[in-house]
């Protein structure tokens, strides 16, 4: 059976049901199927998870966070297992776990054979009345409209449906759109697989990156937390880590 609607599950109630229903985005640190097998970073940590409380893991993937959060709120899902930044923003409508680790957000552009240096863009000032394309209600938009309002001058922000972040470095990387931004760690790791982007421009300070859980499921976040400080930094993480960073 599946979670109600407008029933927030805690602990209690999940472990009745037996299930754990978690949102995840699609991409190789998230969750991402192929053939039988499924991967991801995410996924193989919160399996781990359900695993040692004995629940069936129950995925599914969005990549627009404000459907995320949306689905949350309506008790769809007990965890966003997403690496979000911990702002103010979301912390009105979500609580978060113990941080995975500090990132900072990259913008992502593509180097073409016989660009020269001088052509990328090296400071925030350049990106005035330039276009930044984005998935639907990425956490980065709030970022970069605090950015514009910095440099004041407009940052074009496009938001584009059904995209991960991952596939919009693709796209970046196959010059389908010319600028994007990413977490700084996933964005060194996408630079092994498409040499031709750079990744040197910070955009964000230094934020964690956390996964959330309903402002109700207080019992759940302490027994996620419990298990996150346990398997964070564990040699079980670091092969999971390295697997995919």
């Amino acid at each position: 059976k599946h979670h109600s609607k407008n029933q927030i599950h805690d602990l209690p109630g999940i472990r009745n049901s037996g299930r754990l229903s978690v949102l995840t985005d699609s991409s190789s640190i998230g969750f991402s199927i192929k053939g039988d097998s499924v991967s991801g970073f995410q996924y193989e940590i919160v399996k781990a998870f359900a695993d040692s409380l004995g629940l069936e893991l129950v995925i599914s993937e969005k990549n627009d966070l404000k459907d995320c959060m949306d689905g949350l709120n309506s008790g769809d899902y007990d965890i966003i297992a997403n690496f979000i930044p911990v702002t103010t923003e979301w912390k009105k409508n979500a609580l978060f776990t113990t941080p995975f680790f500090t990132s900072r957000e990259v913008l992502v552009q593509r180097v073409t054979v016989g660009t020269s240096h001088s052509k990328l863009i090296k400071k925030h000032s350049e990106l005035a009345n330039d276009t930044i394309y984005i998935p639907v209600n990425s956490p980065f938009k709030m970022r970069l409209i605090h950015l514009s309002n910095e440099i004041a001058e407009p940052i074009h922000i496009l938001e584009i449906k059904n995209k991960s972040s991952e596939q919009m470095v693709r796209m970046v990387a196959k010059g389908m759109i010319k600028l994007t931004i990413c977490d700084e760690e996933f964005a060194n790791r996408l630079k092994l697989k498409y040499p031709n982007i750079d990744v040197s421009l910070p955009i964000s300070f230094s934020q964690q990156q956390a996964w959330v859980v309903h402002p109700s499921s207080t019992k759940l976040l302490e027994k996620l937390n419990e298990f996150l400080d346990d398997f964070i930094g564990s040699s079980a993480y670091w092969n999971i880590y390295r697997k995919y960073y």
